[in-house]
């Protein structure tokens, strides 16, 4: 009876230790989705933060080659939801940005959103293999919409565990900009070597985690052969921390570096345009000619300039206006044209 007894208490510890093992196990795991789905606050009318603290395996991404935006959100729901699929919803965005030099010579970046959409989630990460950054996502791209589905519900939270792989613009710790623009009238481009694959919205989040300043960011895209996606052709605007200034073209199955410090929706490596850009577009002029006028300007008329080139039609408005500071790593947001108010963040406060 002894024996019988021994070998119920065994097999009850380890029947237990093996629950709480389980348990400690899940715990770790589960840890970085949580505590990533508890820190997404309201800030304002549509303006959400959320503090990441998962690993959401950029290195195991850009071993992937993707290609193409379904393959990117195969990934994103394998690693972020168990392999559930989510639904997507992308579409075209005539977008402005632009750099300049404030009063106290901090250099900045002004970006305007421009699509269809209401929730604005701006997101801190602080990856173990790469620069803390601040980004910007549309969460209506995942359904995530302020009608049927509020960000700050659980279910909310949870889809926006997809964040880190869906910003359009941002800005890391050492001062380095990316923002995401489309280039009108030229359909996908899909580029064909022996280099890997990288979707292009995926290449705003190399960049933030990966590069500390122009060069070494148009060093990394020459790496990659680049996949545009949702029927157009985007190109990259990179600016940082000591006023350099670059946008990222492909063509052709050929990568292009203009130096320009405004960029909206067409293609400034046009040959035939051999440098004169007057007449492509309404709100690069406006910018252009703006900076021309005034090289040197605070947050309040970087807004103003902003604002000068909203788009307030029914098939797109300018969801956010963003101006990210990259000497202080600071970021300023107006939110569905606002100007009235904006928000002030630390993203390392997020």
């Amino acid at each position: 009876m002894k024996k019988i007894g021994r070998i119920i208490k065994i097999s009850l510890l380890s029947f237990f230790g093996l629950i709480f093992l389980t348990l400690i196990i899940s715990s770790i795991i589960l840890y970085g989705r949580v505590s990533s789905m508890m820190s997404i606050k309201k800030k304002g009318d549509n303006l959400y933060t959320m503090n990441y603290k998962k690993n959401y395996h950029l290195d195991k991404a850009l071993k992937a080659n993707i290609k193409s935006t379904d393959e990117l959100f195969k990934f994103i729901c394998d690693e972020m939801f168990f392999g559930y699929q989510i639904d997507i919803n992308t579409s075209r965005y005539a977008c402005s940005a632009f750099t300049t030099t404030t009063p106290d010579g901090n250099h900045i970046v002004g970006r305007n959103f421009d699509l269809p959409g209401s929730n604005t989630l701006s997101v801190y990460t602080n990856p173990k293999k790469g620069y803390s950054s601040v980004s910007t996502v549309l969460a209506d791209t995942i359904g995530v919409d302020g009608y049927d589905i509020e960000a700050t519900s659980l279910k909310g939270r949870i889809l926006l565990l997809a964040a880190p792989y869906l910003a359009v613009d941002g800005m890391n710790e050492k001062g380095l900009s990316a923002s995401l623009l489309d280039m009108d009238n030229i359909g996908e481009t899909h580029m064909y070597s022996d280099k890997p694959d990288l979707i292009v919205t995926m290449a705003v989040r190399l960049l933030l985690d990966k590069a500390a300043n122009v060069d070494e960011a148009i060093s990394l895209l020459e790496k990659y052969d680049i996949h545009s996606a949702h029927g157009e052709t985007q190109h990259i605007f990179l600016s940082d921390a000591s006023g350099s200034y670059a946008i990222v073209e492909w063509y052709k199955n050929k990568m292009y570096v203009v130096k320009y410090p405004v960029c909206t929706n067409f293609r400034l490596s046009n040959p035939n345009l051999d440098g004169d850009y007057s007449g492509q577009c309404g709100r690069f002029d406006i910018l252009d000619n703006s900076l021309k006028e005034k090289s040197t300007n605070s947050i309040d008329e970087s807004f103003k300039m902003l604002e000068s080139v909203k788009q307030d039609g029914k098939g797109s408005h300018t969801i956010w206006s963003v101006i990210f500071n990259l000497n202080d790593f600071t970021v300023d947001y107006v939110v569905n044209m606002d100007y009235d108010n904006s928000y002030h963040l630390n993203p390392k406060k997020y």
